[in-house]
């Protein structure tokens, strides 16, 4: 029999329901031990339907589990750190949501914990596995785009599609508003895209469309990278628009590519010519989200590098501090030196 990865996850909301669970259940590699979550009636369902039948209410019984060997924690934000650690330091991998925590400090603190324990910690970053953004990466690499000078980036929700309830909309367990939790994926895509360039500074405004919150529902910022390579992302979640709509265009000074759909344009010859090769078709996320599983389960079957590091969350956790930052002080925010910057 194929060996397999016992795994537990923490967390049965709307993402484990839609994706993890459905998800595990198709791959080879995968075993579904555990659940746990404080409602029972989830637990119940979700055991049944999954035939998963050990369920814990209580987190300190789940991580104490001999049998799980790798978690996927999807709990509300506040959560990511104290789980990931704990589950860390009980000889378990962890793929963990984003944010990867609250501030780049808890991020730093699970990457060491990580190192310690020599366990395998993946940040849930998968917009950069998209078959599409794949595509892109590839052609900035080899050269086609030029040399890329400025990227923006949107994920603008309509009022009606977000019901900011339960804990997205107390700063204590979330975080933030908007920014985090629609920026974390568009921020490690475009960091994903634009690499080798460093991210120097950030520039942050918001808006509250509700008096007395302090949680935002529209998010806007700049951010500089060395050679004056800029990105602007917008995001919000109450704008009064009948429509959802996510972008992202990247400009290079020899070509241009844009996201949903997929289009890479290239000068040749004096003329604007569409070269966007043929891409896999199908729901983007979801294959993205399937990759990122194959490749952590893989990882702790055969080893080798992750596709996705905990510096990457850890990065983007970095910006997000720095926006909520540069909001508060009403001015450019920058970034602590990177070795190599």
């Amino acid at each position: 029999m194929e060996e397999r990865v016992r795994i537990g996850l923490v967390g049965c909301g709307a993402q484990t329901q839609l994706v993890h669970l459905p998800l595990l259940k198709n791959n080879k590699q995968a075993e579904i031990v555990a659940l746990c979550d404080p409602d029972v009636r989830k637990l119940n369902h979700l055991g049944a339907r999954y035939n998963v039948k050990r369920h814990y209410v209580d987190f300190d019984d789940f991580k104490q589990d001999s049998e799980i060997q790798a978690v996927i924690i999807a709990t509300p934000n506040h959560l990511h750190a104290p789980m990931t650690i704990a589950c860390l330091e009980y000889g378990k991998d962890v793929l963990c949501e984003t944010p990867l925590a609250l501030t780049a400090t808890e991020a730093r603190e699970m990457q060491q914990v990580a190192l310690r324990e020599k366990r395998r910690l993946v940040p849930c970053l998968n917009y950069r596995l998209r078959p599409d953004v794949q595509v892109i990466k590839q052609f900035i690499e080899n050269g086609e785009l030029g040399f890329i000078y400025y990227t923006k980036a949107g994920w603008l929700r309509g009022r009606g599609a977000w019901a900011l309830s339960g804990w997205h909309a107390d700063r204590l367990r979330a975080g933030g508003g908007a920014f985090m939790s629609l920026g974390s994926e568009i921020l490690d895509m475009s960091l994903f895209l634009l690499q080798p360039l460093v991210p120097k500074s950030v520039t942050g405004t918001m808006h509250r469309r509700r008096d007395g919150t302090n949680i935002e529902d529209g998010a806007f910022a700049m951010i500089r990278f060395e050679h004056d390579t800029t990105l602007t992302i917008e995001v919000g979640w109450s704008l009064l628009r009948q429509d959802d709509m996510t972008y992202f265009n990247i400009f290079g000074d020899s070509g241009a590519a844009l996201l949903n759909p997929i289009q890479i344009n290239k000068e040749m010859h004096g003329h604007l010519v569409n070269v966007t090769p043929a891409v896999s078709k199908g729901d983007p996320l979801r294959a993205a989200a399937d990759k990122q599983i194959q490749l952590f389960l893989g990882a702790i079957l055969q080893g080798g590098e992750l596709a996705v590091k905990p510096e990457d969350g850890i990065l983007v956790n970095e910006l997000i501090d720095a926006f909520y930052q540069s909001v508060a002080q009403h001015k450019e925010v920058y970034l602590p030196e990177r070795s190599g910057s």
